[in-house]
């Protein structure tokens, strides 16, 4: 299958990587030539890990986004949902009728970009398909893969189809409702917002790993009281599809990675990093998902008070306001829907 694979990172690097290893034939879009200068010279991914071993030569590696879409059987956007609107603008003209673009994860981009795209397809994953770490110029390394990617489609009209065209690059997809449904299987605000917030002061003074020395049973603890507010709202707007709650993960049972995948990240680990506060964990997982599951909250009568301070939090931390600036049903235009129309728009 002809893939175009669109991303500015890790998750990029081993998307493109595994997807060649297997035999599709991969264009890889990247924003940054001076990053990935050796990329762009050679063609060429190394990867290890859990997603497998080898070096993985591309077909083309451009920073034409546009240009990789066109003619593509499948895109795939594995990048930060902060870059989405950007992307809909670079690739608008090049989606042909139809063509199926698949955010991983989404945090509702789905809604998003399809609203600007009018005819494509676009499609959401409840995560990233790898915890993957860049591990030299040319190279990523794979702590995990994910066994079940539960996935939601805008328009929903389209996800049988759709997800034949996903399953032909990643047999692991499941479908689920609709988009919102997977964007609220999304927890990485859940794990996320916690593990940074409440181990800030180790983050403040250097490398540090959270996935592992961060993730006390405390820690835990409000992690997984936080990933209860999600599930609540999915129970609120009547979905169905089995919830992913993250007490699964740290019980070592089968979870979007597979079971066991909590102690295979405590053995392989590649999450040992300077972790800037400007970075996805709050800018993306806070500032995008956890202002929408507030904003939904405040919508269906769910209470959100773990989210919420979360949120007030983070923007302290940041110095700026993520509710102002996120991703609510207010800025998407969706404000004073109740569930059963909110679900019909979709």
């Amino acid at each position: 299958m002809r893939v175009a694979v669109l991303g500015g990172g890790h998750g990029a690097l081993a998307t493109a990587a595994d997807l060649a290893l297997r035999g599709h034939r991969v264009r890889l879009a990247l924003r940054n030539r001076e990053r990935f200068a050796e990329v762009f010279r050679t063609g060429r991914i190394a990867i290890e890990g859990a997603a497998g071993e080898g070096v993985a030569r591309l077909d083309e590696v451009t920073d034409d986004h546009a240009a990789a879409v066109r003619e593509a059987d499948l895109v795939l956007v594995p990048m930060p949902a902060t870059a989405q609107e950007e992307i809909a603008e670079r690739i608008a003209a090049a989606v042909a009728p139809g063509q199926v673009v698949c955010l991983m994860p989404g945090t509702w981009g789905a809604l998003v970009m399809g609203r600007r795209i009018p005819g494509g397809v676009f499609a959401e994953t409840a995560t990233l398909p790898y915890g993957a770490r860049q591990s030299g110029p040319a190279a990523v390394r794979c702590a995990l893969h994910a066994r079940h990617l539960p996935t939601g489609v805008y328009p929903a009209r389209e996800t049988s189809r759709a997800l034949a065209v996903v399953a032909r690059a990643y047999p692991q997809v499941e479908a689920v409702e609709d988009s919102l449904s997977a964007a609220l299987l999304n927890a990485n605000g859940a794990l996320h917002a916690p593990l940074v917030l409440l181990n800030a002061g180790p983050l403040d003074r250097g490398e540090y790993d959270l996935h592992v020395e961060g993730t006390t049973p405390v820690v835990r603890r409000l992690i997984e009281a936080l990933d209860a507010e999600r599930i609540a709202l999915r129970r609120a707007l009547g979905y169905t599809s089995p919830d992913w709650p993250l007490r699964d993960y740290y019980a070592d049972a089968d979870w979007l990675y597979g079971p066991g995948a909590f102690s295979a990240v405590q053995r392989r680990s590649v999450w040992r990093e300077r972790l800037p506060f400007e970075h996805r964990y709050l800018t993306e997982d806070v500032g995008l998902g956890l202002v929408l599951w507030s904003s939904l909250g405040r919508a269906l009568g769910v209470p959100t008070p773990l989210a919420d301070a979360c949120i007030a939090l983070a923007s302290a931390v940041l110095g700026r306001d993520l509710r102002a600036e996120g991703r609510s049903l207010e800025r998407l235009g969706l404000a004073g829907l109740d569930r059963d129309r909110l679900r019909a728009r979709l």
